[in-house]
């Protein structure tokens, strides 16, 4: 071999060996997230027929869309999937909106007149009425059939 042919030859080699890095590095992007091919697994069938790495199902459980959420069990299978694997729950999602009861102010809600006529419940009364109308019926109905037979 000759001189001029040696860098001709280290020049292909790593053109080759950049093209080989490029190949491998493109193709492992490529790949879709864990979270993604939990979901996939679970619409397959409605279970998790695979093991995955634990922290997949955490973030398989927080990319579910909200209509598969809401409408399925999918949260409820991947849970029971990660609890399987690791032993652990997955941890519970923390509700979101107002952490606590805010009452209304002074003004909006008047205060209830424990004196006033209207204090005692109307459908109450309306209801207690019919129940002792229909005992006294049934028990009329009952005297007179006793009445007759005797």
């Amino acid at each position: 071999m000759t001189r001029t042919s040696t860098p001709l030859i280290r020049a292909a080699v790593v053109l080759a060996l950049l093209v080989a890095a490029f190949t491998v590095s493109g193709s492992a992007t490529a790949a879709p997230p864990c979270s993604k091919v939990i979901l996939d697994d679970w619409l397959d069938n409605d279970r998790i027929d695979r093991i995955y790495d634990l922290p997949c199902y955490e973030a398989a459980i927080d990319a579910i869309p909200e209509d598969i959420r809401i409408y399925t069990n999918a949260e409820e299978v991947i849970s029971r999937a990660f609890q399987n694997v690791s032993g652990k729950r997955v941890p519970q999602r923390q509700l979101e909106g107002p952490t606590q009861v805010e009452s209304p102010p002074p003004g909006v809600v008047p205060p209830v007149d424990s004196s006033a006529s209207t204090a005692f419940p109307l459908p109450l009364l309306v209801l207690g009425g019919m129940s002792v109308v229909l005992l006294a019926a049934g028990g009329l109905g009952y005297v007179s059939r006793r009445r007759r037979q005797g």
